[in-house]
């Protein structure tokens, strides 16, 4: 690991090596990645010289203010996926938009929850990643998180009560789905997402997702589902932002 920093303008670029490849430090483990500050031209050479060319930076914002940054830094761009958004609305404009789901959620009788305390946010956490690697059995085996990652995660889950919540779907005493975000003061962004397969035909996920879309829209702030382009995302967003992937595979002069 190496860490770049500098005063004026205030930058930081933490870069960490895995396999030969340098990469910002939440490679693989963010959608988002991006430079922490203002970087000038110093902390883009200094990154070029530290990775000699051999850097990929994966999420990229399309309307990251960072550009020159990159391309100082010897780094070229290409699209890499999108993430499907939601603006700050009124609560009110989610029933009017889908009655079906509205209709859905007032039969199944389930209450979502904001997980509090410590001890329940960590078993709430454990159940989630439980449940979702069980969904992911038959599928892309990459999107289980390793020992490592579960590790921060709980780290999170512990000690950030402001930025990472815990949203649970509950009926008659039994978890039906849950909800791990994180949130800032204009946005919350909707990290992962798991549900107990025995109440599938109830579709706990997507209900989950809409009580949480309807909470996020009274507090005045923005939703963003991450990349991943799926239906039950689709079917919710009001827009898309563009992820650029970032890489060097050369080395510099």
């Amino acid at each position: 690991m190496r860490v770049g920093w500098s005063e004026n303008p205030a930058a930081v670029v933490p870069l960490v090596r895995r396999g030969g490849m340098w990469s910002l430090i939440g490679e693989g483990l963010f959608d988002y990645q991006d430079v922490i500050g203002r970087p000038g031209t110093e902390a883009a050479l200094w990154t070029r010289e530290q990775t000699d060319g051999h850097l990929q930076v994966t999420g990229v914002p399309e309307g990251t203010g960072q550009h020159k940054f990159w391309q100082q830094s010897g780094m070229e761009a290409r699209q890499f996926s999108c993430a499907p958004t939601r603006v700050a609305g009124a609560e009110s404009e989610l029933p009017q938009e889908h009655p079906r789901q509205q209709r859905r959620w007032q039969a199944a009788g389930a209450q979502l929850e904001k997980v509090e305390g410590r001890g329940g946010r960590l078993r709430h956490l454990d159940w989630l990643l439980e449940h979702k690697a069980q969904g992911l059995a038959a599928q892309a085996r990459e999107n289980v998180l390793d020992a490592g990652a579960r590790r921060w995660l709980g780290a999170m889950v512990e000690s950030e009560l402001d930025l990472a919540e815990l949203w649970s779907l509950r009926r008659a005493g039994e978890t039906l789905a849950g909800i791990l975000c994180w949130r800032s003061a204009a946005v919350r962004y909707a990290y992962t997402i798991a549900y107990d397969a025995r109440f599938a035909a109830l579709s706990p996920g997507v209900l989950a997702l809409y009580a949480l879309l309807r909470q996020t829209m009274r507090e005045g702030r923005g939703f963003n589902f991450l990349t991943g382009e799926q239906e039950f995302k689709l079917r919710f967003a009001t827009g898309r932002e563009t992820l650029l992937r970032y890489a060097s595979f050369h080395p510099t002069s």
